[in-house]
């Protein structure tokens, strides 16, 4: 127990320490990628010889399991990762992706974040935008809309906490 709850604390740390959207989605993908690695890896042979003449060699960056989307299909093919989990990683490997060629730097805020992460399985519910008034004190409007970014970006670091620890702390062929 206290080993799981150090593994979420270290996955919370590393999504927590980005502050962009795009630090949070890279860290996102690089923690899903090890987990996928582990649970990949649960999967082969464990002897010696398998792993480095059979194993070693299909998931090197040039062999045929070197790609995360591939070890992904593999693995939910396999009935190791659930449809859910399966569809969260790929869209937000797929967010990833647009925003690597994407030269704007978006709010945890912009629709063109909020939409792609309220698809996501894992996330229960995104907090409601709160109305706010144009006429009102500005610093009060700034401050509304700052606590608001708030709220969504813990949302979605925790959303994704879950969503990493659970894939990592699976066991493969295990109910």
């Amino acid at each position: 127990m206290e080993e799981t709850q150090a593994f979420e604390n270290h996955v919370l740390e590393r999504l927590n320490a980005g502050k962009t959207v795009r630090s949070l989605l890279i860290a996102t993908v690089e923690l899903l990628t090890d987990a996928v690695n582990l649970l990949l890896l649960q999967v082969f042979r464990k002897d010696d010889y398998a792993v480095k003449y059979a194993v070693e060699p299909l998931l090197d960056g040039d062999g045929p399991l070197g790609e995360l989307s591939v070890r992904l299909k593999l693995i939910y093919g396999l009935g190791v990762l659930g449809r859910y989990e399966y569809e969260d990683c790929e869209l937000l490997m797929a967010l990833r992706e647009e925003l690597n060629y994407d030269g704007n730097e978006y709010s945890f805020i912009d629709d063109e974040i909020l939409g792609p992460f309220g698809e996501l399985h894992c996330v229960a519910a995104l907090p409601v935008a709160a109305n706010f008034i144009d006429d009102s004190d500005p610093t009060l409007l700034a401050m509304q809309r700052k606590r608001y970014l708030q709220v969504v970006r813990s949302t979605m670091v925790l959303s994704l906490t879950e969503l990493i620890s659970k894939i990592s702390l699976k066991k493969a062929f295990q109910k």
